[in-house]
């Protein structure tokens, strides 16, 4: 038994969780975006096909302002 034996120990691997947050916020921008998007594309698909009834209702929405703007000054 004259033979040295030399034993070395491993450390063990920690692996750290958590941290600033930025991750979470990186994904929660992301989402935010996919949402606007889609809402984008769903609000610019389901256009009406006729643009003369919105500039009706576009028309009568300014009558009807100024009809209350003038009975507002008197």
């Amino acid at each position: 038994m004259s033979d040295q034996q030399t034993t070395t120990t491993q450390q063990p691997v920690v692996i750290r969780q958590g941290g600033n947050g930025l991750g979470s916020v990186i994904a929660a921008l992301i989402l935010a975006a996919a949402a606007v998007y889609a809402i984008t594309v769903w609000s610019t698909t389901k256009k009406d096909k006729s643009p003369a009834k919105n500039i009706e209702q576009g028309i009568e929405r300014i009558k009807d302002a100024a009809g209350k703007a003038i009975e507002s000054r008197n």
